[in-house]
């Protein structure tokens, strides 16, 4: 009898973890590292929270489904309606990738948190290098559409302070080719896409294409530098969803090396 059950147990354990391991949980667009910068990128502490020394830790739960929607979101610890209501508009921002198991999408819950520290706050709005965000065209769509550049009045573009300069100018004279992909002869297009949000900033940053190589750590880099005016729809800025591919080329020069070249191009 012990022997049968002990087979049983060989039989069903690995089974378990095979099917434990093909389970992958459901992320937000551009994994964790991206979910991290866009947080601290997008947060505006309340000024009712600031003025009042207001601090804690909200968090939500939610559940995401088989197409990556968000089903369902709960406040499970709140802090204040000012900062409830920041944590639950840059949760309502963000795209998803559903959960699967074993290769198929299935349903799937997570938890959301954002901690309010005005020292870290203060620490963060020095780094990035503001304290809120300045919307160059008003008014703003605030229903949280996200349009195809195709279809609005005005696709966003790229602002530089410099009106000679374009995109693939700036890019040329910004990027720097990885060793590695030097060294591995290493050629290839990142494809990188995000959403211009109506203050001009990017969220929801991802890989539609990868090289490798140090190459797509490098494009999200420079994709991160792009300031934007965003698209325009019916005299509103709205959220637009957009691509870069920045083509890394590495082309044998008349001395024999091989010298990078950068081609870029941008769409939705």
């Amino acid at each position: 009898m012990h022997k049968i059950t002990l087979l049983l147990l060989s039989l069903i354990f690995p089974a378990y973890l095979t099917i434990a391991q093909d389970f992958i949980p459901s992320s937000a667009a551009g994994g964790r590292s991206q979910l991290r910068y866009f947080i601290d990128q997008e947060l505006i502490y309340p000024q009712s929270a600031l003025a009042t020394q207001t601090e804690g830790e909200v968090r939500l739960k939610y559940i995401i489904d088989e197409k990556g929607q968000v089903e369902s979101v709960i406040f499970t610890d709140k802090v204040s309606p000012d900062c409830d209501q920041e944590t639950l508009r840059i949760f309502n921002m963000l795209e998803w990738n559903p959960a699967t198991r074993i290769g198929l999408p299935v349903v799937d819950s997570g938890n959301f948190s954002i901690d309010f520290n005005i020292k870290k706050y203060n620490r963060l709005c020095k780094q990035r290098g503001f304290t809120y965000h300045l919307y160059p065209f008003e008014p703003t769509d605030t229903s949280g559409t996200i349009f195809y550049y195709r279809n609005l009045d005005a696709a966003p573009h790229p602002v530089f302070t410099n009106s000679k300069i374009n995109l693939a100018g700036f890019i040329a004279a910004n990027l720097k080719y990885p060793d590695a992909a030097i060294k591995q002869n290493l050629s290839g297009t990142v494809k990188v896409g995000f959403i211009v949000e109506p203050h001009g900033k990017i969220s929801n940053l991802t890989i539609l294409n990868s090289l490798g190589a140090g190459c797509n750590e490098e494009a999200i880099r420079i994709v991160r530098l792009l300031k934007w005016m965003p698209g325009i729809k019916d005299n509103m800025a709205v959220r637009t969803r957009m691509s870069i591919s920045i083509n890394f080329n590495l082309e044998s020069g008349p001395d024999g090396n091989f010298n990078p070249t950068i081609k870029s191009s941008y769409g939705g």
